[in-house]
């Protein structure tokens, strides 16, 4: 298929972008070269250069593969695509030829870094050669046709149609360039004069042949691929009535596999009976806010301009009279005007719809928070694309899958765990699967929606199934346990490729493998699981008391807190402690499946447990889609990455390294592979020493089982008391590599320091929540769009990144750090009160009814140590009753608040106000706070004082109203001026004579009857007092009065739905 590419420049225009990119959808352009745009979005189908003043745009719905190399310089930005080098350039007019020839070298440096690769630039370099068509040669252009040859490009400009037309003149300065391999696959390259793109710049479009495919090697390619339904249209009525039918069907004999494959064609029917199957959609032609009525409006801006192009060739080419001449640019006036008056038109077309489209989403988010615009603005959604193994070249994605899938050593000889008579019962008999296995196991699957495996068949059309099904499975199951037999299809899972952030796209290690299994045989693992976990509980030995990861009621909370407790303790005692992070290379995959028997061998694991997991582990295949079909690739080692058994599996296995006998002074932690190795001694020095030799203890022993570390990775970090710090460059040197000792280290999603302050931390955290918030602000405007719940839900949102180990570092909430953690509440507290971004972060978490988040972290953490003592059966700390807790700790905290809030820095009049009836605030069944509801209790809105004093909007503070206020504010509005008595008397017949805030507020909270009242006063008088201030921001000539300025786009582009 032949690639579309698309060259523009946008001259910094933003409906010049917009239009842009529908032509990208309506064409189905793969590939974009884009100069001077008005912003570059940051998604991952956008790269700019390091100025943000050209960049490469692909549509990854049309197939085109992921950018895999991206070079960035200045004014010039170049990516691999594929095969093939993308380079887009910008130069601006205004710089020298100096300049230019520093540009073009460059420009040159980046193209040769991709040699031998094909290579295509596009771009706009401000230089004119007759080699494009220009009618005479520049400086710049003769510079630029001595690098052309130089770096071995062809010229692709054909004819001399001009690329930048404007009012009384055109040239040719967008240019195409093209190794001479790709040039002669380029075809029908053209300037598209016959369509609108709003900037003084012509669309530039071709085509590039796609090259011959080679033919598949038949041996590895398959066609099997299974089916997928659309589950929004599930009937569960005509499910039912398929799984009453099919379970009337006579038994099905033969081995487990048969049996298997009869199931699944089973569930296949019941699920087209019940569903449609998904179809590849085509790729939409369209915005979300394109509409037949802008294409028109863009057809007629082609009309008016065309009609001006060619009146004003009439003057400058035609040998006409003087009066002629004046006639004809009169008219030219005239049709540029009308061409002009077309363009105002369209761009207000635009921005009416997309402002629309806007309205619109934003007021499906009260039935549906979690829906498309949520995803939207978090990245979680993005326009369907094919699977990197069939968009990444071919020789990558054999690299990448042999490097995550490898061949394990052939005699790999595990240690021994066990002794050599540990056999177990040899001839125990596997019991058959109960039914509250088989439930518990459904259960389970219920609560999870994960995608399905190659079979297709979705959770939930299991679970619905189980009721009439559930014999024939439970006997599927009994008879693979009996004969520890797995049908193949359970042991052939869906290879899916996930990118890495921040690493390159040729490494194997920028990629992190998930396998997707049948649902069916997830089941069976589930069932397989609960067997060994009750095994190891009750008979055992259980796993060590060190291995954190995927274990129940084990958390990485819990880890951290293990090692601080460690910390702590010889902190206390003056000793010093060195932590040591190690990383194991691809460390699910790798795990020899020798190695887990051998463990399980140890752990004294029933024998036909053991059978089924050697059955389990025998004969496994991952398969993806290739460019030329389904390709298959043997596994020989390691555990599936997206299976149930694949976890606890590891932990068996991995548990050899955490159960041997350690140095004195020496611990270990683990969660899942993440191995921490802690060294305890008296001084640094010793402890340095200590931690090298215990570092190297337990890197054997993780080389013993088979598996990789990767010293250069790992991380080191000292913790001390007061004036115990280390040097400045300690290190450790293990196995030859060196190994850093910094102030730091992130640990499972905290940034540890070595006095455990949580300063590094916040500071890191802090910018992540502003992030998220700023994201999820876009979805919550002042004016309209979701309720108050649905604000307080995507607040919660960010609280919960905020507050995770709030246990672990709530009692380091210093002054630093709450300040810190206030910022990002306080930007999300005002988004709940639909407040000016001026008020205070006390005052908008008072009108928001918001609990601090630093109080709010020491309740977690008292919630947290209360399940930890009912967990190691402490009953002393276990109160009445979970509600009773939990009631008493928000009890707590509040009062905690109310104390903080007698002495508030900021938003006085608002807290005390509030602060008598917090209580009953935070209470309150009723009421809503609206925009202008919240600029009357807040005193930041459209009143006199605020808007000199701290919009600097007007130049006097008085009040615009009344001739008696020469300093107006809220509670002038309120209670005092003369402009509202109306509104004031009816307000005061609901709610009482006193005005002043504090009985307003007690009013408000008291009754739902005067809530309404005092919003119906705000919304009034307020709206009034906005449109007065428009109309002087209209009117007035002083310099001082200025109106709101807009924010340029580049923070929302990306939150935009597709």
């Amino acid at each position: 298929m032949a690639n579309r590419v698309l060259q523009a420049n946008l001259n910094h225009c933003a409906r010049a972008q917009d239009l842009f990119v529908q032509s990208l959808a309506q064409w189905s352009v793969q590939v974009a070269v884009v100069a001077e745009p008005y912003s570059v979005p940051p998604r991952d189908n956008w790269v700019g250069d390091r100025d943000g003043v050209v960049a490469i745009v692909t549509q990854v719905a049309a197939g085109t593969p992921p950018f895999t190399r991206i070079v960035k310089g200045s004014g010039c930005v170049a990516a691999l695509l594929g095969g093939m080098v993308v380079v887009g350039g910008y130069f601006s007019p205004n710089k020298s030829v100096a300049d230019f020839e520093a540009y073009l070298d460059e420009l040159e440096v980046i193209i040769r870094r991709f040699q031998p690769a094909e290579v295509l630039v596009l771009g706009d370099f401000n230089a004119k050669s007759q080699l494009w068509g220009c009618p005479a040669t520049d400086a710049r252009g003769a510079i630029l046709e001595e690098w052309v040859v130089a770096t071995n490009l062809t010229v692709l400009n054909r004819g001399t149609a001009n690329t930048c037309v404007r009012r009384w003149g055109g040239s040719i300065v967008d240019v195409s360039f093209a190794s001479p391999a790709l040039a002669r696959r380029v075809q029908d390259w053209r300037v598209l004069d016959d369509v609108e793109t709003l900037s003084d710049h012509l669309y530039i479009r071709f085509e590039i042949s796609a090259r011959p495919a080679v033919p598949p090697s038949p041996s590895r390619v398959s066609t099997e691929d299974g089916p997928r339904w659309q589950l929004k249209r599930l009937d569960r009525e005509r499910f039912e009535e398929a799984a009453i039918v099919a379970s009337c069907q006579p038994q099905v004999g033969g081995s487990p596999d048969s049996v298997a494959d009869w199931l699944v064609g089973t569930m296949t029917g019941m699920c087209d009976v019940a569903m449609p199957r998904s179809r590849c959609r085509p790729q939409r032609a369209q915005v979300y806010w394109w509409s037949e009525a802008i294409a028109q409006l863009r057809r007629e801006c082609v009309a008016a301009r065309r009609q001006y192009t060619r009146c004003r060739r009439r003057i400058f080419r035609s040998p006409l009279a003087s009066l002629d001449r004046a006639r004809h640019e009169e008219e030219g006036e005239r049709l540029y005007a009308l061409y002009t008056a077309a363009k105002a038109s369209l761009q207000s077309a635009i921005s009416e719809s997309q402002a629309a489209a806007r309205a619109e989403m934003l007021d499906g988010l009260n039935s549906d928070p979690w829906g498309k615009p949520y995803k939207r603005v978090r990245n979680k959604v993005r326009p369907w694309a094919p699977p990197l193994t069939q968009t990444l070249d071919a020789g990558v994605v054999r690299e990448v899958v042999a490097a995550l899938f490898p061949t394990a050593p052939a005699q790999h000889q595990p240690p021994q765990m066990a002794p050599s008579d540990a056999e177990g019962d040899v001839g125990e008999e596997a019991p058959e699967v109960g039914e509250s296995e088989l439930e518990e196991a459904v259960t389970r699957l219920r609560r999870k929606s994960v995608a399905p495996g190659p079979d297709g068949i979705p959770g939930i059309a299991w679970v619905l199934a189980h009721e009439h099904l559930a014999p024939r499975v439970r006997g599927l199951f009994s008879a693979c346990l009996a004969q520890a037999l797995i049908p193949q299809r359970w042991k052939t899972g869906r290879l899916v490729l996930l990118r890495k952030e921040g690493r390159p796209a040729e490494s194997p290690s920028a990629y992190r493998p998930i396998v997707l299994l049948d649902e069916l045989a997830k089941l069976f693992e589930r069932v397989v699981v609960g067997r060994l976990l009750a095994h190891l509980r009750q008979r055992g030995p259980d796993l060590s008391g060190v291995q954190f990861g995927f274990r129940s009621g084990r958390s990485t909370v819990d880890a951290i807190l293990c090692v601080r407790a460690q910390v702590q303790d010889a902190v206390a005692q003056g000793d010093v402690v060195v932590a040591v992070s190690l990383d194991i290379a691809n460390a699910f995959n790798t795990l020899p499946w020798s190695c887990i028997r051998e463990a399980l061998r140890y752990h004294g694991v029933p024998t036909y447990l053991r059978r089924v997991v050697g059955a389990y582990l025998s004969d496994r295949w991952v398969i993806f889609p290739g460019q030329n079909g389904m390709v298959s690739k043997e596994v020989v080692c390691g555990v599936p990455q997206g299976s149930v058994l694949g976890p606890l599996l590891w932990n068996i296995g991995y548990d050899w390294v955490l159960r041997g006998t350690l140095l004195r002074g020496v611990s270990v932690v683990c969660y899942a592979d993440d191995t921490l190795v802690l060294a305890r001694r008296p001084t640094y020095r010793d402890a340095a020493v200590l931690a090298t030799a215990g570092v190297a203890q337990v890197v054997a022993r993780i080389r013993h089982l088979g598996l990789t570390v990767a010293l250069e990775k790992a991380e080191g970090i000292v913790f001390h008391g007061p004036r115990r710090a280390p040097p400045h460059d300690a290190h450790l040197i293990v196995g030859g590599t060196r190994i850093g000792l910094s102030g730091t280290m992130t640990y499972l999603g905290l940034v540890l320091d070595g006095r455990w302050k949580f300063r590094a931390h916040f500071k890191r955290l802090v910018p992540r929540l502003l992030k998220v918030a700023a994201s999820l602000s876009w979805l919550l405007p002042n004016v309209g769009g979701p309720g108050m719940s649905c604000r307080r839900l995507y607040t919660g949102v960010v609280r919960a990144m905020a507050m995770y180990g709030a246990p672990v570092w709530a009692d380091a909430l210093d002054r630093e750090n709450i300040a810190l953690l206030r910022r990002a509440q306080r930007v999300m507290a005002i988004r709940v009160v639909r407040g000016y971004r001026t008020i205070s972060g006390e005052a908008a978490c008072v009108l928001a009814g918001v609990l601090p988040w630093d109080l709010d972290a020491v309740s977690l953490a008292s919630s947290y140590r209360r399940r930890r003592g009912l967990a190691s059966g402490d009953l002393s700390s276990a109160p009445r009753g979970r509600l009773e807790h939990l009631r008493r700790e928000r009890d707590a905290a509040i009062a905690d608040w109310e104390r903080r809030l007698e002495c508030p820095s900021a938003g006085h009049r608002t807290i005390e106000a509030v602060r008598p009836v917090l209580r009953q605030w935070l209470d309150r069944r009723h009421g809503v706070l609206t925009f202008r509801t919240t600029q009357v209790l807040s005193g930041h809105g459209c009143f006199g004082g605020y808007l000199c004093r701290v919009a600097g909007r007007e130049p006097s503070p008085r009040c615009h109203h009344c001739r008696d206020c020469s300093d107006e504010s809220a509670q002038h509005v309120l209670e005092v001026c003369p402009a509202w008595d109306e509104e004031r008397e009816a307000l005061r017949h609901v709610v009482g004579a006193d005005l002043s805030l504090p009985a307003v507020i007690s009013a408000m909270v008291g009754s739902e009857r005067c809530w309404d009242a005092v919003l119906a006063f705000c919304e009034r008088v307020m709206s009034e007092k906005e449109a007065a201030e428009r109309v002087r921001e209209d009117t007035t000539d002083l310099p001082l009065r200025r109106k709101r300025t807009g924010r340029r786009r580049q923070a929302h582009d990306h939150r935009l739905p597709p």
